[in-house]
């Protein structure tokens, strides 16, 4: 089995398995690296894995660079960058032998931006596998309760329709309409072919979230 084909379906478990709501994108990455790190499939688990933005080619943020989480397994390493975008939740939690209601998801809102750094997620993975030979995959994983991501774009949202995150096949090129006044902002850009978005379903703690895994 491929090393990322593993990492993937670890991924898809440790959702899957999930009992509470992640409080936040933090939240999501600690119980997923930990999650990895328990199932004693890999040789290391790294969280914060920097790489300075200046050893890769053609990277149009200049910004540092910190992948989620890095795996690695007889001297391959697997990347794994996290989005988890929300809308508003409140639940009961138990806390110190008490439920008390706890506004867990905040409304996050800025959609635009929500889809923009996910492409930049897999854009930056691209870049960094290109960099090293040691890197052979990365994965993009996006976590929302916002269906505002997994439906198709609409007239009314054009400014962010190339950076749709819609089921199905989408195109390479990942810029802004001429209109828009993020484009002078968030650099348009393009990744290195089609990728195809699947979104799967499930529930936690009676909440229906949906997530989709690309493998680069």
């Amino acid at each position: 089995m491929a090393l990322v084909d593993l990492v993937c379906g670890d991924i898809r478990d440790f959702l899957q398995l999930s009992q509470e709501i992640f409080f936040n994108e933090l939240d999501f990455q600690v119980h997923l690296a930990t999650y990895l790190r328990a199932s004693q499939h890999y040789d290391d688990v790294d969280v914060e894995y920097y790489i300075p933005y200046q050893t890769l080619k053609k990277y149009e943020w200049k910004n540092e660079v910190y992948i989620d989480i890095v795996v690695s397994k007889d001297g391959e390493f697997v990347l794994v960058e996290l989005k988890y975008k929300t809308s508003k939740v409140n639940k009961l939690f138990r806390r110190f032998n008490e439920e008390i209601t706890i506004d867990v998801l905040k409304n996050q809102a800025a959609q635009n931006l929500g889809k923009y750094a996910f492409w930049k997620d897999v854009r930056r993975i691209e870049l960094v596998r290109n960099r090293f030979d040691a890197v052979k995959n990365g994965v993009a994983v996006f976590l929302t309760n916002d269906k505002s991501y997994y439906d198709k774009s609409k007239k009314g949202n054009a400014e962010s329709i190339r950076f749709s995150m819609a089921e199905g096949v989408h195109s390479p090129d990942k810029s802004w309409l001429d209109s828009s006044k993020l484009k002078d902002n968030y650099p348009s850009f393009e990744v290195e072919k089609e990728y195809t978005i699947h979104w799967n379903s499930l529930s936690i703690m009676g909440e229906m979230f949906k997530y989709c895994i690309v493998v680069i």
